[in-house]
C-alpha cells in the first residue's frame, strides 16, 4: 500500500459518517475507483457500520438521556484580537476556547 492509500484509509470513517467535505469525498472516491484493495477495505467498513446500525437499535431510557444532556454544557468563547505589525499591516488572531461544564 502506498502513502496515498494510508491517507485514504485514515479518512474512510469521515466518509462513512457523512463528515467529509465534497472535495474530500471526490478525492476518496477517485482513489477507491482506481485501488481495489482500498475499495475492499471501504466496503468491509461500510458493511460493519451497517451491521452495527441494524443490531444496535436499543436506546437509553429517556430520563437517562435527559440527565446526560443536562450534565454536559459547552461554553464557547471566541476572542478576536487585531493588532498592527511593524510593517503597518493588520494581524488578526482568533482564539476559540471550548469549556465543558458538568452540572
Amino acid at each position: 500500500m502506498s502513502a496515498e492509500c494510508d491517507g485514504v484509509l485514515e479518512r474512510i470513517y469521515s466518509v462513512l459518517d457523512g463528515e467529509a467535505t465534497v472535495a474530500e469525498l471526490a478525492d476518496i472516491h477517485r482513489h477507491l475507483e482506481a485501488c481495489p484493495p482500498c475499495l475492499e477495505e471501504y466496503e468491509v467498513e461500510a458493511a460493519l457500520k451497517a451491521l452495527v446500525r441494524r443490531c444496535c437499535v436499543e436506546q437509553a431510557p429517556a430520563d437517562l438521556r435527559a440527565k446526560i444532556v443536562a450534565s454536559i454544557t459547552r461554553v464557547q468563547t471566541v476572542q478576536t484580537v487585531t493588532a498592527r505589525s511593524a510593517e503597518g499591516t493588520s494581524v488578526v488572531t482568533r482564539v476559540t476556547r471550548t469549556t465543558t461544564v458538568e452540572g
